[in-house]
């Protein structure tokens, strides 16, 4: 009786063993079912996310660029805590199409709240981006990313600023050659040989080429110069108006020319002929000089932490402009080491100052205020 005890004493515990070992077995395969993988990629450049242009473009069936931005099974909801879901805590927007937070905010992450992208903009502050100002674009009534950039790198200007996402066709305006403003197109298709186009321009002189694609993209929205001064432009866009206030109609209006600077001038009514700027003005960059183009270690830059970043934000300066003294200064705000404002530039804090103008109509020195042997209030 004893033996046939044990016996059954035996059989039952090969039983519950049996049974443990098919509950371990079922959690197991539950866990790895129901298991949720990692919520988002880190971008990090090579290795899996091999391939050129970042995480927005030039997706290959071996990247893992797609989990970067979006999480198929794992996205963010709002109000996630700090380390949930990334390094950052997620706001209180709702999340949208699986991104890290809302659609209005998704660059926020990646490219200023956070190193993730390699370069920080607007300072590393997000409510530069959110708040409405003359020091840059953002997102509040001015321009959102979305406007100008394409994410998924489609349609974009391609040649030395096809890194930037830049939407090639698009906001399109009124009198206009290719979405570009016809007075400008005709000015920068002087600027570029061997018959390539603006977009795609890869042969410009004295190398600016990331400036005059940079001019053709601004012209979109900003119909504002022309080849002449004599030349009258007429376009519909936003207008600043006497009294302050900003509308979107059709103007005729004439404007400063976009050239290289006349060796002699001369205009019907002047009582002047002769040279009046030393400096040509042949791209948006000639005056709204304020901030780094080329911080991208990809561009000859040193990438890192933006402060001063045109046309995002550039605190100080207005409209992105800076002055000068003369044609010495002509150059300064145009740079590609400092992490800071760029050495020698002078705050503007209202765009109607008039160091803007003495940058290129005196031939002056720098910081020497009235020494100028020509130009403004010495020979016109």
């Amino acid at each position: 009786m004893k033996n046939n005890t044990s016996l059954s004493n035996g059989v039952n515990m090969k039983k519950m063993t049996l049974l443990v070992v098919l509950v371990v077995a079922f959690l197991a395969i539950a866990t790895s079912a129901f298991a949720i993988g990692p919520a988002y990629i880190t971008w990090v450049a090579g290795g899996a996310n091999a391939g050129t242009g970042g995480p927005h473009q030039d997706y290959r069936l071996t990247t893992e660029k797609c989990a970067v931005c979006h999480s198929v099974h794992a996205a963010a909801v709002s109000n996630a805590a700090a380390g949930q879901f990334g390094p950052d805590a997620i706001g209180a927007a709702e999340t949208q199409l699986l991104l890290r937070s809302s659609v209005a905010d998704a660059c926020t992450y990646c490219h200023i709240t956070s190193t993730v992208a390699g370069l920080q903009i607007y300072n590393a502050v997000a409510s530069n981006y959110q708040v409405d100002d003359v020091f840059g674009h953002n997102g509040s009534t001015s321009a959102e990313c979305a406007d100008c950039h394409a994410v998924h790198g489609a349609d974009t200007f391609k040649g030395y600023i096809g890194g930037k996402i830049l939407k090639a066709n698009g906001n399109t305006v009124a009198n206009t050659s290719g979405s570009v403003q016809t007075e400008a197109a005709a000015t920068l298709n002087a600027l570029v040989t061997g018959g390539t186009s603006v977009f795609n321009a890869t042969s410009v002189s004295a190398g600016d080429v990331g400036d005059v694609q940079v001019t053709a993209f601004c012209t979109r929205c900003h119909k504002t110069f022309s080849d002449a001064s004599e030349t009258t432009i007429t376009a519909s866009g936003y207008f600043s108006n006497w009294n302050g206030t900003t509308t979107f109609t059709a103007r005729d209006y004439k404007n400063h020319p976009l050239k290289a600077a006349d060796a002699s001038f001369s205009a019907a009514g002047a009582n002047y002929t002769g040279t009046v700027a030393w400096v040509d003005a042949r791209t948006c960059r000639s005056c709204h000089a304020a901030g780094s183009t080329r911080r991208s270690t990809a561009y000859g830059g040193p990438g890192g932490l933006v402060a001063w970043s045109f046309p995002h934000h550039t605190p100080g300066n207005a409209n992105f402009l800076v002055s000068g003294w003369g044609s010495a200064d002509a150059n300064i705000g145009i740079d590609n080491t400092a992490v800071t404002k760029p050495v020698g530039s002078n705050v503007v804090s209202d765009a109607a100052e008039d160091g803007v103008c003495l940058r290129c109509h005196t031939n002056g020195s720098t910081g020497v205020p009235n020494n100028a042997t020509a130009g403004v209030n010495v020979t016109f």
